[in-house]
């Protein structure tokens, strides 16, 4: 009962979709409909400017932060890892937006300090090279996840942890599809 009590409670964290929040409220906006028409932070960061990005960037990280912190803290590793799973799907396919979110990026930073701050380090590490190569956000994205699997098999072995980072990579991945198109063709837009 418990397992499920910490999914449900994770899910619907996940699913405040600060993005939509942010711009709904600020700026009078519906983000859905603007730029990539991704709720996600980097279309805030696009369309809105680097304090509200910031601001949504932080409140994302900051939901899958509290979900498995929280999680791991009051009842152990394992509902921290079910807290991990949830709240990025809560992010990811979010019950307030009609089962659509962001692509889970931030989110799953957020779960990842909470739960392996080492992983997180190394992950941010390979976005920001990539990033600052690139000035591509999503291939900055696609790329840690790539690796995150292999990572946390570096730090943790054939566990529970990399079986799960792994399908949440796969997950991110899925939701980059489009954005792997743009890349092939050559047609994806750089920040700044």
């Amino acid at each position: 009962m418990k397992f499920v009590l910490v999914a449900i409670f994770s899910y619907l964290l996940g699913s405040i979709p600060f993005s939509y929040i942010i711009a709904k409220t600020f700026f009078k906006k519906d983000i859905r409909s603007m730029g990539s028409g991704n709720p996600g932070t980097t279309n805030v960061f696009r369309n809105f400017g680097a304090l509200a990005g910031c601001f949504c960037l932080f409140l994302d990280m900051a939901k899958g932060f509290v979900a498995v912190y929280f999680s791991t803290l009051l009842l152990g590793e394992k509902f921290g890892l079910i807290a991990f799973v949830s709240v990025v799907l809560g992010h990811v396919f979010s019950i307030f937006l009609k089962f659509k979110g962001g692509k889970g990026v931030a989110t799953s930073a957020g779960a990842l300090i909470a739960y392996n701050i080492s992983i997180f380090l190394c992950l941010l590490l390979v976005f920001l090279v990539i990033f600052l190569l690139t000035r591509t956000v999503s291939k900055a994205s696609l790329t840690a996840s790539l690796l995150a699997p292999f990572i946390s098999y570096y730090f943790q072995g054939f566990s529970l942890f990399t079986i799960i980072i792994s399908l949440v990579a796969l997950t991110i991945i899925i939701e980059h599809r489009t954005n792997i198109v743009r890349i092939i063709n050559h047609q994806e837009k750089k920040m700044f």
